[in-house]
């Protein structure tokens, strides 16, 4: 079997994503009314099982919205018809939820790519932020032992505030910095000109 590329729909509109959800959703809730039907024959009758098999090609038409139709060239029971049914169900859902997570993963890379300019930019103003702000917690710092050398008491008008706790400890920064550079969106050169202002 060749498989099948989906292409993706537009980001606006219904979609192959969005199709699929629903198909699944359907797919579910007609699986446990099988199982329910399922459940009553094998309680009012001494039903033998079959083997069933389930075939990709019914499985793939489910998931494009054909009815099940039982494959067997004799006569087979109510209770045999709903077991092969809910087989080839069980594979229509595999395949599907494997086709919805690979789709949902693309739709994400594409949202992001298409946004990705204004991601950078608001992802680089934020960290430069945060290096700015590690930069002037440094120089108050240093203005603070200014002030107790010449004998001041060292308190400053918004001490006992944290403002974002960012001092000296900067792992979460270090760590933000490096996401910008691994994703392209800063350079080392930068990163170090704005933690040394």
């Amino acid at each position: 079997m060749i498989a099948r590329k989906l292409k993706l729909a537009p980001i606006d509109g219904e979609d192959v994503l969005a199709v699929l959800d629903r198909r699944l959703r359907e797919l579910a809730a007609r699986r446990g009314d099988i199982t329910k039907q399922i459940i009553t024959l094998e309680k009012t009758a001494a039903a033998t099982r079959i083997e069933v098999s389930a075939d990709v090609g019914q499985a793939e038409a489910l998931l494009d919205g054909a009815q099940f139709v039982a494959s067997r060239d004799k006569p087979i029971s109510r209770l045999s018809a709903l077991l092969a049914e809910r087989e080839v169900i069980d594979r229509a859902l595999m395949i599907g939820l494997s086709r919805q997570h690979r789709l949902a993963a693309e739709r994400a890379g594409e949202i992001w790519a298409a946004h990705f300019a204004e991601i950078a930019e608001m992802e680089r103003k934020r960290v430069f932020l945060a290096l700015e702000l590690q930069r002037t917690n440094r120089a108050r710092e240093k203005l603070r032992e200014k002030l107790t050398r010449a004998g001041g008491a060292g308190f400053l008008s918004s001490d006992g505030v944290a403002l974002l706790e960012l001092g000296d400890i900067d792992d979460e920064v270090k760590w933000a910095c490096e996401r910008l550079v691994t994703d392209g969106i800063a350079t080392r050169a930068e990163i170090e000109r704005a933690k040394n202002g």
